[in-house]
């Protein structure tokens, strides 16, 4: 499994974070957006592409466009929508964590 213990943290928190994150992305550095506890990260992990992270709810190496797109559809939060198209410009790829409410985006 992979350590994110020394990438930032972002607590999503609308258009605002949206920015920073953009920032953060558009310079191909790895990003932890945590998301509060009304948000579902329930995505169709197949069609996003990703791979199994060896526990229920954890999921690897998505596709940045499909799963950035499906959260932000999923959750009211066009502002994912322009995220993904960065991310997958910076060849970025996806991790979901849905136990802890966070996706991680690294290379």
């Amino acid at each position: 499994m992979r350590d994110y213990s020394n990438m930032p943290v972002l607590d999503w928190q609308g258009p605002v974070s949206a920015k920073k994150a953009l920032a953060q992305v558009h310079h191909a550095e790895p990003l932890i957006i945590q998301f509060a506890e009304n948000i579902s990260l329930a995505v169709d992990v197949t069609a996003c592409g990703c791979r199994n992270g060896g526990r229920p709810g954890q999921h690897l190496d998505c596709e940045p466009y499909a799963t950035l797109k499906a959260l932000a559809d999923l959750n009211d939060m066009p502002e994912l929508v322009e995220l993904a198209d960065m991310a997958r410009e910076a060849a970025q790829v996806v991790d979901i964590d849905r136990d802890s409410r966070r996706i991680i985006i690294h290379d």
